[in-house]
């Protein structure tokens, strides 16, 4: 394809996609004898689409697979979607009562309700993986997996089953996070806290004062807690007191002495709800106290709250103060600020309820690891505290080891019904409102029991109990993982991917899923395969708005949507634009200006190689060598490259690929555009055989430097330039010691710097960069190297008159600008028919803008264009003035620096 204008991404990024899905250029071959380097997509919901964070993610693995691939690796990208339940389920079921359904689960029913999510889904997935695609993602789609599909259920019920068996996972009572919107439980891990303006009651009841933000839930107080040793309270530990409220109901409750109480806080004296929170429970769980719940699933308080039974909880605490208030019995009320815990999914506040669910033990010693017995959590902080697996940016060790020290039990059963349901059924059950209790006989494993009357448990697992299977899960062979003959090990050890991919290489992800994902892979894996899950985990920043704002679509002047950018500006424009300056853990601020820079980056990188491809038209093909290469300015390109080379290698390896692209970007523009690309037009350069061989060599490798950060572009240049096969499986350039000339280049150098130099004194004279000057050069080292180079910078400094001197100072001009460095001494003037011109050049632009500011003033001090244009017009109208009358008097003072 030839060349054009511009590069029209938006005609060529399908095709290109197309070709190397095609070519099976993102297939990973599991028989190679390459080095393996494994990626697990990050599995983005089915139902969901592409937003920033997932767009940095991808573009940085992509990044990383490209890299890796082209260094030689046989690299996998494992794609795939993750059925997220709760967040699909309700999706669903809104969608369902917009169609007029008022309660989808019970008209609908268990069987009926689950089969449209699972259609919803196979729908929504073809959207999410187009997405993907525009993003240019290299990943092999005939690996894709999907955390609902048979196979990875299969996973799922066989580590279930196995947890089951070595005690690890039980069932029981506990305190559980309930969100009443959602009607489901939640873990801690998805529960945020929020600040809020609240009350603080104090309330009498017995001998006692007691603190409570939540009066209501004192209706189910079955004991007071106190410390042991104050004073205050001892003589009443061990006595039972009735309180009668003001309408009741009558509660009884018992003096507990437990050395958790701060005597120091409030009366000393703890209100104990075992039924609606945790530390309570565990007090009651401690003393032997009963459990009385008063508030329910739906948020209304229980026959057991007596007159208020039926109320919501915000409705029976306005009622109940008012009673108590009446009753004499609250002692104070105080304004304070209250965190509330919301579910990070609906956004709504989380009810402590007692309900029996199913658990991960994280403190029993039932896992074998590196020989010894250690329990889930032991392990979690050993392979981190080793070195197994690395976390970056690293100071997230720290954040992740306080995560472990107070780890609690894991709450996995979900009562919502779209899920991987869990692998227990019973016999002789009793069934009451989905609570399974009194069964004759449990049966736990991968498939349902033989036999008449089982009854499958109700609850789903936590989306997060798949998920955390998903790294070596999709590296099992789909046909031996439902042969149900065979157990967990023996699916493993005949699955050639698991074999040759596991463990993975890194795990990209965000830095706010930790806990929620990293940290319970982590837990998973080394459970189930005796094998870390990945070596490094890649923690990425948010992406903020150009203000340092979380993106909102409220705030559409500032919200980029990655599709309407792609779209906009291609795909290669977005990806570099969220990876320059951009580093582990680090939020971005991304605005439109920075995406416009980077497209200017993809037309300075198209036109180069337009450039350079007329260069070469015609020429004969040179194989480059240490003796075909003679030009000191062909040297030092070459050297210039390989120093390139070996150092974006150090920072990809080092995970530092803001910074990589970074050097990419700068070298390409300012030493091989902006100086060796002009150099070249110089004719003694251009003639010869070995600058074409340099030039295309050297474009060559930058192509393959900038393709992981630009893949689309870099794709069709390379095609276009008729390059064999395809960039994408391509080598990586490697640092070339035949071709290295460290001395001769540094001394090149400083004719680069001299030039650079040249055009900076330019700036600060006002002088136009096509005016010719008179300029006079006294190297103080290598005087040869800046002979050989005499024409290169009479071309690029724009002269009329070079002196270069054999390093003896000449005679001072008083009227010539001074520039100095280590290697050169430079004095730049005008001769007397260049200054002239350059004062006839001045004058003609200053008289012109003259002509245009009293245009622009004319028109701010016309009435009718005051008053009846837009303000930001005027505004806009004044600035421009305003920015007029300032470069005039700048050229003024030009002019009348040249007398």
């Amino acid at each position: 394809m030839p060349f054009t204008k511009y590069f029209e991404h938006r005609q060529c990024e399908k095709d290109i996609y197309r070709l190397w899905e095609e070519s099976g250029a993102f297939r990973a071959n599991a028989d190679s004898g390459r080095p393996p380097f494994t990626i697990s997509m990050p599995p983005p919901n089915a139902t969901g689409t592409l937003h920033m964070g997932h767009a940095i993610g991808k573009a940085v693995e992509d990044l990383m697979i490209r890299w890796r691939r082209m260094s030689g690796d046989e690299a996998l990208w494992v794609p795939g979607t993750d059925h997220a339940a709760i967040a699909t389920e309700s999706v669903v079921i809104r969608r369902l009562q917009a169609e007029g359904m008022k309660d989808p689960r019970s008209e609908l029913g268990r069987e009926e309700l689950v089969s449209r999510i699972a259609d919803f889904v196979t729908e929504s997935r073809s959207s999410i993986r187009s997405q993907i695609r525009a993003l240019g993602a290299s990943c092999d789609w005939t690996r894709e997996r999907y955390t609902m599909e048979p196979a990875l259920n299969r996973c799922v019920n066989s580590v279930f089953a196995r947890m089951f068996r070595d005690g690890l996972i039980y069932r029981g009572m506990r305190i559980v996070n309930w969100d009443p919107a959602l009607q489901t439980t939640v873990s801690d891990d998805e529960i945020y806290y929020k600040d809020r303006q609240a009350e603080f009651y104090t309330m009498r009841y017995g001998p006692f004062l007691v603190g409570t933000s939540r009066p209501e839930s004192k209706l189910g107080d079955t004991a007071v807690a106190v410390h042991p040793e104050d004073e205050r309270w001892r003589e009443h530990i061990g006595k039972t007191y009735e309180v009668a409220w003001p309408k009741g109901p009558t509660i009884t409750v018992r003096v507990v002495g437990d050395r958790h109480v701060d005597p120091e806080t409030g009366t000393g004296a703890l209100g104990v709800t075992p039924a609606h929170s945790q530390i309570d429970f565990e007090i009651a769980q401690q003393h032997h106290l009963p459990l009385i719940q008063v508030i329910d699933e739906q948020g209304r308080m229980t026959k057991a709250a007596g007159p208020y039974a039926g109320m919501t909880v915000l409705q029976c605490r306005k009622a109940f103060v008012a009673d108590l208030q009446e009753a004499g019995l609250m002692e104070k009320v105080e304004s304070y600020v209250q965190p509330i815990s919301l579910c990070y999914r609906s956004k709504q506040p989380i009810e402590p309820l007692p309900k029996k669910q199913w658990f991960i033990d994280v403190n029993k010693p039932a896992v074998l690891w590196e020989g010894k017995r250690q329990s889930l959590r032991q392990v979690m902080r050993s392979v981190v505290e080793s070195g197994q697996i690395r976390l970056l940016p690293e100071h997230e060790e720290k954040t992740y080891f306080h995560w472990i020290d107070n780890l609690r039990d894991w709450c996995i059963s979900r009562q919502i019904w779209w899920g991987h349901r869990v692998p227990v059924w019973y016999r002789g059950a009793k069934v009451s409102d989905g609570n399974v209790d009194q069964a004759e006989e449990t049966y736990v494993g991968h498939r349902k029991p033989e036999g008449p009357g089982w009854v499958q448990d109700p609850d789903t697992l936590d989306t997060w109990f798949s998920s955390a299977l998903w790294t070596w899960s999709t590296l099992a062979d789909p046909q031996a993982a439902l042969d149900e003959e065979l157990d967990l090990d023996q699916i493993l050890e005949r699955s050639p991917d698991f074999q040759r991919f596991h463990p993975t290489a890194v795990m990209e992800t965000a830095y706010d899923i930790l806990f929620f994902w990293v940290a319970r892979m982590i837990l998973m894996t080394t459970y189930s395969t005796g094998q870390i899950p990945f070596h490094t985990v890649y923690l990425h920043g948010l992406i903020l708005d150009r203000d340092g704002e979380k993106m909102s679509k409220s705030k559409p002047e500032t919200c980029i949507d990655p599709l309407d950018t792609i779209e906009e500006y291609g795909a290669d424009a977005l990806r570099l634009a969220m990876v320059l300056g951009n580093s582990a853990g680090t939020d971005l601020k991304l605005g439109q200006d920075k995406i416009v820079a980077c497209k200017r980056l993809i037309n300075k990188i198209w036109n180069a190689s337009k450039l350079v491809e007329r260069t070469s038209e015609g020429r004969q093909d040179v194989e480059l060598s240490r003796e075909g290469v003679g030009h000191p300015l062909n040297q030092w390109m070459l050297t210039r490259r390989n120093a390139l080379v070996q150092l974006v290698d150090r920072r990809m390896q080092a995970f530092a690929f803001g910074d990589a692209a970074e050097q990419v970007r700068s070298s390409f523009w300012g030493e091989f555009c902006d100086f060796y690309l002009e150099a070249i037009k110089v004719e003694e350069l251009s003639k010869l055989p070995e600058t074409v061989a340099v030039a295309s060599r050297t474009l060559d490798d930058y192509l393959k430097l900038f393709h992981p950060f630009m893949p689309f572009l870099t794709e069709q240049v390379w095609g276009n330039l008729k390059r064999p096969g395809m960039i994408i499986r391509a080598d990586w350039p490697r640092v070339d010691t035949a071709l290295d000339w460290p001395q001769d280049a540094n001394a090149v150098q400083a004719v680069v710097r001299a030039v650079a130099a040249v055009r900076s004194m330019r700036v600060e004279q006002g002088i136009d960069p096509g005016s010719p000057v008179n300029l006079r050069l006294e190297p103080r080292l290598n005087p040869s190297i800046f002979e050989s180079c005499r024409a290169v910078i009479e071309k690029l400094a724009r002269t009329s008159q070079l002196e270069i001197t054999d390093g003896q100072p000449g005679e001072p001009d008083e009227k010539a600008s001074v520039a100095v460095d280590e290697a050169w001494r430079i004095s730049l003037s005008m001769s007397a028919a260049d200054l002239e011109a350059e004062r006839l050049r001045l004058a003609k632009q200053l008289e012109g803008g003259r002509k245009r500011l009293q245009s622009l003033q004319s028109r701010l001090e016309n009435p009718g264009f005051l008053n009846n244009a837009p303000a930001q017009t005027v505004e806009a109208a004044r600035a421009d003035a305003a920015k007029l009358q300032a470069t005039l008097e700048e050229i003024q003072g030009r002019l009348d620096s040249l007398g």
